[in-house]
């Protein structure tokens, strides 16, 4: 989806408590919209708040339709059950850091129920990362996707080389 347009705004979520939502619309009449339990005003704080919505999608783009075991059993009605996974008191905190051209841009924290599952979404995303890039324009060498422990600790690092070669066994699995 190439997003055309963004909205940020207050609203009542599904428990009928104010959330913040930010809104991302795509060319072709698509949106995706990200409610999240309001923590700063509105005014100022646009960045903040469509950072974290990229960051809950990036949690969020993992799971299957089933999340869980109330969602493999329900009626299809979804909207009592948060993602347990990404909530999960016994994982920790992770910073995931994007080579953005020349510079690098941080999303906020995310909660990853173990290291393992931080570096598989940093392979899921370098390989975005290495299917936007533009051979003559980019350089196709160095680093894509860095994870952090809270604390700013660097603990990987996954390359241009590390990319390609999980792109390549993906797409040697799904044939």
């Amino acid at each position: 989806m190439q997003i055309i347009r963004t909205e940020i705004g207050e609203a009542i979520g599904h428990s009928g408590q104010l959330v913040l939502r930010v809104i991302f619309f795509g060319e072709c009449g698509e949106c995706v919209s990200v409610d999240m339990a309001k923590r700063e005003p509105v005014a100022g704080h646009d960045e903040i708040a469509i950072g974290r919505a990229i960051a809950i999608l990036v949690q969020t783009a993992n799971f299957d339709v089933a999340a869980n075991r109330y969602d493999v059993h329900s009626n299809g009605n979804f909207d009592e059950v948060a993602v347990t996974a990404a909530n999960d008191e016994s994982g920790a905190l992770y910073i995931f850091e994007y080579r953005d051209g020349d510079g690098s841009r941080q999303v906020p924290p995310s909660k990853m129920p173990s290291f393992h599952a931080a570096r598989e979404e940093a392979i899921r995303c370098a390989i975005d990362v290495l299917a936007d890039l533009q051979p003559g324009t980019d350089a196709l060498s160095g680093w894509l996707v860095r994870v952090r422990d809270e604390t700013g600790e660097l603990l990987c690092s996954i390359d241009v080389s590390e990319a390609e070669a999980a792109r390549q066994a993906s797409d040697a699995t799904a044939v």
